[in-house]
């Protein structure tokens, strides 16, 4: 869980099998979806990243670990805030954990990670609200050593709190579902690893835009160490830019639709051990290939699921 993870910035590609004649809008459970105020960002007005300004991205969460029954928490994965009591992680994030490790606080609104509230140009957000984990679902089929379905759900028995700076961020619908998107840009963000030598972590959240690459180059790339396959996307492989270790479990997200938004296209996964290396690109979770199985659990537990 703690090596180096890159993560990669969006990209549906072609028509595929289980996004094929779906309709997330049509499911019993997306009326769960705060879809009036998702994906807004405070910005509609990383290895190689730069820093994000206050509210750029107020969906993004940071998951927390504690040790035995220790009171210290530990942030080393990241999420993605979807409604008011759930958010979106990795696998690899909440499976397979040191022994005494666990999940203990999923923290949104964090901005800068020694201050809080965060202020910026004399304007301060409202203070980062913290909530403890009462269920985590991870993908029944997760293979934790080649990271497929590589997907979870943390849910919350108190509801975050929505203001400008926690807003869940949109899920895919319509043409975003078949849509594909190889050679844009998307977006990614977190507090992971920026320096590779050093192995530091940034105090403050970071940003960076990557353009999304062919599913098919990428599995030639990884050949020899994984295999690739449509329920992932890759994205990057430029020298000196990506995510890295601390990001994972966090959102690939790219703007779209009118008035725009933030839609979230996939969950950071794995890439090579040192950030940032020249052709190769980060490899994400493809949110098409799990929409059914995130509104199906959205609510209750109904499908491919098992508790961590």
């Amino acid at each position: 869980m703690y090596l180096a993870f890159l993560i990669t910035a969006i990209g549906l590609g072609k028509i595929y099998c289980s996004a094929e004649n779906f309709d997330p809008t049509l499911h019993n459970n997306w009326k769960y979806l705060p879809n009036d105020i998702c994906g807004q960002s405070n910005s509609l007005r990383i290895i190689g990243g730069k820093n994000a300004s206050l509210g750029d991205y107020p969906w993004i969460a940071r998951i927390g670990y504690s040790k035995n029954n220790s009171t210290k928490v530990y942030f080393r994965c990241g999420g993605v805030l979807i409604n008011a009591n759930t958010v979106l992680t990795a696998s690899h994030c909440v499976e397979n954990l040191a022994p005494g490790l666990r999940v203990s606080s999923i923290r949104l609104g964090e901005h800068y990670t020694l201050t809080d509230p965060d202020c910026e140009e004399g304007v301060c957000a409202e203070p980062h609200q913290d909530r403890k984990p009462s269920q985590i679902i991870s993908h029944l089929n997760y293979n934790s050593p080649l990271y497929k379905n590589d997907i979870a759900i943390i849910r919350f028995k108190e509801d975050f709190s929505f203001n400008s700076y926690v807003k869940p961020i949109c899920l895919i619908k319509g043409d975003m579902m078949t849509k594909d998107y190889t050679g844009s840009i998307g977006e990614v963000a977190g507090w992971g690893i920026y320096d590779n030598d050093k192995q530091l972590e940034s105090d403050i959240l970071l940003k960076i835009k990557m353009e999304i690459i062919d599913t098919e180059r990428c599995a030639k790339v990884f050949r020899k160490y994984a295999e690739i396959g449509e329920t992932q996307m890759c994205v990057g492989g430029v020298e000196g830019e990506d995510s890295c270790s601390g990001d994972s479990g966090g959102p690939l997200m790219k703007v779209d639709d009118a008035p725009p938004r933030y839609y979230l296209l996939g969950i950071v996964s794995f890439g090579t051990k040192k950030c940032g290396t020249k052709d190769m690109p980060g490899v994400y979770t493809r949110l098409t290939e799990y929409m059914p199985w995130v509104l199906d659990n959205l609510v209750t537990n109904t499908r491919d699921f098992k508790i961590v």
